[in-house]
């Protein structure tokens, strides 16, 4: 889409969210090199980086440390910022408009923020809250 609408000279930005796990694919890689071998400016990556992929922690399954620097070798401007900090985000998102270069943008996240149960455990990946747990969940996320 970015190509695109580079190519039809469309001033449409395009955003791709991706979980930390993706980036143990190489289709992201693929995808990272052509974005900055094109100069695809209008495009902004935001990997939710809560550091879990489906089998376990990600930099145990796979390093992807260095993540920032990692973007920044395959020419994307990279911004590393908390996830949850809207003004953070909203400034990052706002302030890119005379960008040169496709975006990263590293959350960093925790899987199930805000829910005592769910915080930072993987088991959460695979199943879903009965009826008492999500009750107790929407009660912890309303309190806050």
């Amino acid at each position: 889409m970015a190509l695109a609408n580079k190519i039809n000279k469309n001033n449409y930005k395009t955003v791709v969210l991706i979980s930390d796990g993706e980036c143990n694919e190489g289709t992201t890689w693929e995808s990272a090199m052509f974005a900055s071998a094109q100069n695809l400016k209008n495009l902004t990556l935001v990997v939710d980086y809560n550091k879990w992929q489906a089998t376990g922690r990600s930099n145990d399954i796979m390093q992807i440390e260095p993540l920032d620097k990692k973007f920044k070798y395959f020419g994307w401007d990279v911004k590393r910022i908390n996830g949850y900090n809207l003004k953070e985000i909203e400034n990052v998102l706002s302030s890119n408009n005379i960008k040169k270069k496709p975006l990263a943008i590293i959350a960093d996240t925790i899987k199930g923020k805000g829910v005592s149960f769910m915080e930072d455990d993987n088991n959460w990946h695979y199943k879903s809250p009965d009826k008492k747990q999500l009750i107790h969940a929407l009660d912890e996320i309303n309190s806050k």
